[in-house]
């Protein structure tokens, strides 16, 4: 967990916007020929952020294009604050490459939003904004920013402007990964403070669920899953949902009754099941290194990653199951080493066999 240094509230000249309701009904998209959105459907509360995630071309991004008003639904309704179409206010939006005029500083144009927008004091408050995301580059041109400055200065000058409702594509992909958590958590409470109504789409899905008051997974042009991050992120055993989250390992068990048999060990479900044999799906946090005599099952390492704060490791056990596991980094294993791994005393999700 990165700390967080807090920043001094917005100033008293600016007053706290209510954010705006957005609503899709039956959203379709479509681009030469191919399905981008289909029939989408979603509810954003005023100041709430809904945080969305997914792979590669699961049309996040086109969704939010959809609000922003720079696309138009082939079918369906984008409803900004009860108004759609041409009728609807513009949202603001920041994009991972968001487009820069040649002339003009970096500064001068979150002093001149600032000022657009009716703050008493505009160069206080485009000071502040730059703290508060990590700009220190304002006094050059906006087209000599690095791509990371860029981001910070598109979001700055955006939250000058005082919106009521805003879009981020990834708004923060450029910053390396200490800032851009720092950044995350300080511009999650700026807009928290605001009450912004904020869709925030991110490849990066740690950061939608760090985020997110409501977490929407997309896949393939439809919403699969929705709820606050926690909740989405218990769905392991479905595979569409589990695997955007992170990894997912699926080993061999026997449900009887209330409980399912792993490795020796038994575990309360999780919900109810039907007795017999199944497959319990773990995530790597609930798979622990233990000791030769201890309930489990025997495993050789495949590969092992030092991610900082934990050690992630692919083990192939005695029984066949490829099994990720995350562990301490002092618990070093090497390639080839042979380990001993059990579930943590945890309820167990499963699922039928085939």
């Amino acid at each position: 967990m990165v700390a967080v240094t807090p920043l001094d509230p917005p100033s008293r000249g600016a007053s706290r916007p209510t954010g705006w309701t957005i609503a899709l009904r039956g959203v379709r998209r479509e681009r030469a020929g191919t399905v981008i959105l289909d029939d989408v459907d979603l509810d954003v509360a005023p100041g709430s952020i809904v945080g969305l995630v997914g792979p590669s071309g699961c049309g996040a991004s086109t969704l939010l294009r959809l609000v922003g008003g720079a696309e138009r639904p082939d079918a369906g309704t984008v409803t900004i604050e009860g108004r759609v179409g041409p009728a609807a206010p513009r949202v603001a939006e920041v994009r991972d490459r968001t487009p820069v005029a040649r002339f003009g500083r970096a500064r001068a144009a979150i002093v001149a939003a600032a000022r657009q927008a009716g703050v008493i004091d505009p160069d206080a408050e485009a000071d502040r904004l730059c703290d508060l995301v990590g700009l220190t580059t304002g006094h050059k041109g906006v087209h000599r920013l690095s791509h990371g400055d860029r981001q910070r200065w598109a979001l700055a000058r955006a939250l000058a402007s005082r919106p009521r409702a805003l879009v981020l594509d990834d708004a923060l992909a450029a910053l390396h990964t200490s800032a851009r958590a720092e950044t995350r958590d300080r511009l999650a409470r700026e807009l928290r403070a605001r009450g912004v109504t904020t869709l925030w789409a991110t490849r990066d899905t740690t950061e939608g669920a760090a985020v997110a008051d409501h977490l929407v997974v997309m896949d393939a042009g439809r919403i699969v899953a929705a709820g606050s991050p926690d909740e989405v992120y218990a769905r392991v055993a479905d595979a569409a949902v589990a695997e955007v989250l992170g990894p997912v390992s699926a080993v061999p068990g026997i449900v009887e009754g209330v409980v399912v048999e792993v490795w020796g060990q038994e575990l309360p479900l999780a919900g109810s099941a039907h007795d017999g044999h199944c497959e319990v799906v773990v995530r790597p946090e609930n798979v622990l290194l233990v000791g030769p005599d201890a309930p489990g099952v025997d495993a050789v390492v495949e590969e092992t990653t030092f991610l900082g704060s934990v050690r992630r490791s692919t083990v192939l056990t005695s029984d066949g199951s490829r099994v990720v596991v995350e562990h301490a980094p002092d618990q070093r294993v090497d390639d080839r080493d042979a380990v001993r791994i059990a579930l943590a005393a945890v309820p167990a999700t499963v699922r039928p066999l085939g």
